[in-house]
């Protein structure tokens, strides 16, 4: 999930712009893209106690795969902007099912190291996605990258939801 996260995040700017935007309309966008961030997070932390972390995530990368499925067609700034405050909304509200869940996952005695290493490997995937996505854009195109965006986000929320243990409503060790 970081990895898309950080792609996303470093190469939007640049890619409106390869879209058609203006350097100024293309930075403009990134403000609204960013500021969708805030209700993302806030909207999946209030949901996360009453349908579970592990239903957050899958939810919220659903909603990130919608967006840049949308983001892989759309032709106009207006629907850039759109499917862009979609998959930026989505995937900060992925953290916020993250940041609860995975720590949930491990035994007392582990969880601070087994999350330490969890988000340490996060950050190998968030080094290496941005350079993936400027080797990828020549060959793909926009909308290939974001297809491949729309894929990897449908497939880790797949996962979550058929292989994540529950953890709402369970006594942790």
């Amino acid at each position: 999930m970081g990895c898309c996260y950080y792609a996303f995040m470093t190469w939007i700017p640049g890619l409106l712009v390869a879209r058609g935007l203006t350097l100024t309309k293309s930075f403009g966008f990134t403000i609204a893209i960013y500021g969708a961030q805030v209700p993302g997070y806030f909207s999946a932390a209030w949901t996360n106690d009453r349908i579970g972390r592990r239903n957050v995530i899958a939810l919220y990368l659903a909603l990130g795969a919608a967006g840049a499925l949308f983001l892989s067609q759309v032709q106009t700034p207006t629907g850039l902007l759109w499917a862009s405050v979609m998959l930026s909304f989505a995937l900060n509200g992925v953290y916020s099912g993250l940041y609860s869940y995975t720590p949930e996952l491990f035994p007392t005695a582990v969880r601070a190291t087994a999350q330490g290493i969890a988000t340490a490997t996060s950050r190998v995937g968030a080094m290496v996605s941005p350079i993936l996505v400027g080797a990828l854009y020549p060959a793909l195109g926009f909308g290939g990258v974001f297809a491949a965006t729309m894929v990897l986000l449908a497939t880790g929320g797949a996962t979550v939801l058929l292989v994540g243990p529950r953890t709402n409503g369970i006594t942790l060790s």
